[in-house]
C-alpha cells in the first residue's frame, strides 16, 4: 500500500483522491470481470478475504487509519459570498451525490454533513452552509434576507457546477477555477485584499470565455477585450450573453496594484460573476 500511495502522490493527487484511485488499482489488479462495487464502499466482513471488494475496502481502511480525517471527500463545489446584517458570510456550495432537497430553516442541523453520497434523497438547510453561522443569529434572518439567500443560493451552486463542470476540460478552464478560487479567499481572508479579489474575479470570467473558444478551435487575440470574446461567444455558440454584465465583471491590471479598491466594487463584482457564470451554464445545458 505504501508503494501504491507512493505512485498517487508522484501523480500529485490529493489525500481524499487517493483511496479510490487506490482501490480501482487493486480491482482492476486482482478483481474479476464482474461488477465491483465501489461506492458505498463495501465492508470487508461481507465479502471472501482477498476478493475485489474486499481489497476496495481493505485500501480506504488503510487510507483512513494512515491519514486520519484527511481521506474526507472533497465536502464542496465552492465557495460564494453573501452580505447579511453588517457582515459578509462566506458560503459553501455543497458537493453530493444523487438527489437533494434543498431549502432553508432557521432551526440549525446540530452536525451538518461534510460530504453527502446517497442512494435516495437528501436534505440540506442552506444556512447549514453558511461558516460560523449560530442559530442566535439564524434566529435574526427577515423573510426578505430569507428570499436573498435563497435565490443567491440558487445563482452560486449553478455557477459553481458549470465550474465543476468545465475543470475537467482545458488548462484554461483549470486556471478560470483556481482565479476563482483565490479572488473568493482575497475577499475573505484575514489580509483582505478587494484589488486582487476584482482583477482574479475578471480573469475567471475572461478563461471561462478563452476555454470555450479554445474548445471549438476559434482564434481569439491575446488581450483582454471581454467585447470581442463576448461577441465570439455569441456566433460561435448560438448564445445571447449579456454584454453589460460582463463588462461590469472587466477591470483593468493596476487594480491588483495600486488602484483603490472598495469592498462594495469587489463584492458587486463577485455576484456579476455567480450571475454571468450561472445564466452561461443555463444557456449550454439547456
Amino acid at each position: 500500500m505504501r508503494s501504491l500511495d507512493q505512485h498517487l502522490a508522484e501523480k500529485d493527487l490529493h489525500i481524499f483522491q487517493r483511496p479510490m484511485h487506490a482501490a480501482s488499482h487493486l480491482a482492476m489488479a486482482y478483481g474479476t470481470t464482474e461488477r465491483i462495487q465501489m461506492i458505498p464502499v463495501p465492508k470487508m466482513d461481507e465479502h471472501p478475504k482477498y476478493s475485489a471488494e474486499y481489497l476496495v475496502a481493505r485500501a480506504h481502511q488503510w487510507y483512513s487509519d494512515r491519514y486520519g480525517d484527511a481521506v474526507k471527500t472533497r465536502p464542496e463545489l465552492g465557495f460564494f459570498m453573501v452580505p447579511l446584517q453588517h457582515r459578509v458570510w462566506k458560503v459553501r456550495a455543497p458537493f453530493f451525490c444523487g438527489t437533494a432537497h434543498v431549502y432553508i430553516d432557521r432551526k440549525l442541523t446540530p452536525k451538518p454533513r461534510e460530504n453527502i453520497i446517497s442512494r435516495g434523497p437528501v436534505s440540506i438547510n442552506i444556512l447549514d452552509c453558511f461558516e460560523g453561522m449560530t442559530q442566535s443569529y439564524a434566529d435574526t434572518l427577515t423573510d426578505d434576507e430569507f428570499e436573498l439567500i435563497e435565490t443567491r443560493f440558487g445563482m452560486a451552486f449553478g455557477a459553481m457546477t458549470l465550474l465543476d463542470v468545465l475543470d475537467k476540460g482545458s488548462p484554461f478552464y483549470r486556471q478560470a477555477r483556481i482565479d476563482y478560487n483565490h479572488s473568493v479567499e482575497a475577499l475573505c481572508s484575514v489580509d483582505r485584499s478587494y484589488g486582487k479579489a476584482r482583477r482574479d474575479t475578471a480573469t475567471c470570467a475572461e478563461k471561462v470565455m478563452k476555454g470555450m473558444l479554445a474548445q471549438k478551435g476559434v482564434p481569439f487575440e491575446q488581450n483582454h477585450n471581454f467585447g470581442k470574446l463576448v461577441r465570439l461567444l455569441n456566433d460561435q455558440y448560438d448564445l445571447s450573453i449579456d454584454l453589460a454584465l460582463v463588462e461590469k465583471i472587466h477591470t483593468k491590471a493596476d487594480v491588483s496594484y495600486d488602484k483603490a479598491v472598495s469592498k462594495q466594487e469587489a463584492l458587486d463584482a463577485h455576484e456579476n460573476l455567480l450571475r454571468f457564470l450561472a445564466a452561461l451554464g443555463k444557456k449550454i445545458f439547456s
